[in-house]
């Protein structure tokens, strides 16, 4: 209401959209208020209720927030994460392997399946299967990790050094694969964001990475690497938990893990 007054909906207009954004920036506490991705994430959360209210009222109006300009968003945008050659991946690959402890367990496991961080470290031991022909780990959700979009449940083949952090991971105590990364309360969420933070800083400290490069280079760098081994999209899509492009895509049992391994051997 500070913004546009006591009005109602369906005398809103694109001038108040606009001073919202204006307010938005100016409540900002850095020199130069809150940035374009402030902006954008505070307008996902308006404009639908507001279309929404539209709809269920058949309002004859369009919703001003749709489209509307943020000011500097080309400059606030992210970087983008640059990929691991083949020469760094394996120079961290190494260094996990001497350094042999749950945390490295969890990048090399990173390395190899192209996962996310918090579905690796969300990992139990129940969610690891080493005696099928195809050593998998099956990602789901449970109180201790939510799945981010539907299309993140699904299963990983384990190879290479994935399989080895598997392996080094079954022998710890607890249920979590790697309970280093355990929640303080049994029940709450493993924090990928201190476990993001943790391994981030070792690999900086270590001279493994280079500027654009973080712990989320992995999944690029598996993208591309099933890319470079000219992988459907489809079966990088299965494999990374990448969300479906068409409804036709969600037809179907997907792709077996056989058929999945077979691309991920060729990496």
């Amino acid at each position: 209401m500070s913004v546009t007054g006591d009005i109602t909906l369906d005398n809103l207009r694109r001038d108040h959209a606009n001073r919202f954004v204006k307010a938005v920036i100016s409540r900002g506490k850095g020199p130069d208020g809150n940035g374009p991705a402030t902006v954008e994430r505070y307008l996902k959360q308006v404009s639908p209720v507001i279309t929404t209210a539209i709809r269920e009222f058949e309002l004859p109006i369009t919703n001003p927030f749709i489209g509307v300009t943020i000011p500097n968003k080309s400059e606030g945008q992210r970087k983008p994460r640059a990929s691991f050659s083949t020469a760094e991946l394996r120079a961290i690959q190494e260094a996990c392997r001497g350094k042999n402890d749950q945390r490295r367990w969890a990048i090399a496991m990173l390395s190899d399946t192209g996962a996310r961080l918090a579905e690796v470290v969300g990992l139990r031991k129940s969610d690891v299967v080493l005696d099928d022909p195809v050593p998998h780990i099956v990602i789901t959700g449970h109180p201790q990790r939510r799945l981010k979009t539907p299309a993140s449940k699904r299963k990983v083949p384990l190879i290479g050094e994935a399989l080895w952090a598997a392996q080094q991971g079954m022998q710890t105590a607890g249920d979590l694969l790697f309970p280093d990364f355990a929640p303080r309360q049994p029940d709450s969420p493993v924090n990928a964001a201190s476990a993001s933070a943790a391994l981030n800083k070792w690999l900086k400290d270590n001279k493994l990475v280079r500027e654009g490069q973080t712990i989320h280079s992995f999944r690029h760098t598996m993208r591309d690497r099933l890319r470079h081994v000219e992988a459907p999209k489809e079966v990088a899509d299965a494999i990374g938990g990448w969300a479906r492009q068409s409804v036709g895509d969600g037809y179907g049992d997907g792709y077996e893990l056989a058929k999945l391994k077979e691309y991920m051997d060729k990496l």
